[in-house]
């Protein structure tokens, strides 16, 4: 435990002071929970057919014919190519099944609340889906956020989401800016009459009066590099 809650956020780049007893902050747990439902409306949208063109003409020697379907998609839905070790210690350069991967971290969790005296857990019915084992995590995100691996369970989620947001086709916003607390990427959020930018490392969001005063500090700044 934290002797008081100005212990910084654990997560990636983040900044924010993380509650007390617990190792990161309300925003970084949000932004789980966040990329958790992402996941699963990106599985729904895969799509293994291939991308138009480059099919046909003369190709160059060593080149042989594209597969009839697209194999990092039918990797990523197939529960058995899990292709690294989910924990600390994760060396991953291959596909992650995403259903594979979300039940290995549902496990992973699992077997901690049974280390840690949590009172006994349901047995799951049936086999695993993405969606039985992301709102399983949804449901305990609370509680990993009083561990100190939480941050690696971060790291697994933020990695699986930007696998299953590739291939489902949705190229990541272009950066506006660097975010005042921690120097990551901030990309717009809202629709057209919303003016906010949100952080894509550390969850941080501004907007309004917020958004202004930060706008005008990067401006001082970029004078002051010119200058």
């Amino acid at each position: 435990m934290f002797d008081h809650a100005a212990q910084p956020c654990t997560i990636g780049r983040c900044t924010r002071p993380a509650e007390l007893g617990r190792w990161c902050c309300p925003q970084c747990a949000e932004q789980m929970r966040a990329r958790l439902r992402d996941i699963e409306q990106y599985a729904d949208a895969l799509d293994a057919t291939p991308g138009v063109g480059g099919d046909s003409g003369r190709r160059s020697p060593g080149y042989g014919s594209r597969p009839p379907a697209n194999l990092d998609v039918i990797a990523a839905r197939d529960p058995r190519s899990v292709a690294h070790a989910v924990g600390p210690d994760d060396i991953d350069d291959a596909t992650r099944s995403i259903v594979g991967t979300l039940a290995a971290l549902a496990l992973w969790v699992r077997d901690e609340r049974k280390r840690l005296g949590e009172p006994p857990e349901a047995a799951r019915s049936g086999a695993a889906t993405i969606a039985t084992e992301s709102r399983y995590l949804l449901g305990r995100i609370d509680w990993c956020t009083r561990q100190a691996w939480v941050d690696d369970l971060a790291d697994d989620i933020r990695e699986l989401h930007g696998q299953a947001r590739r291939l489902a086709g949705e190229a990541p916003p272009r950066s506006l800016a660097p975010c005042g607390g921690c120097g990551g990427p901030l990309f717009p959020i809202g629709d057209t009459g919303t003016v906010a930018v949100r952080c894509g490392d550390c969850g941080g969001t501004y907007d309004g009066l917020t958004l202004l005063t930060f706008g005008q500090r990067l401006a001082f700044e970029a004078m002051g590099a010119a200058s």
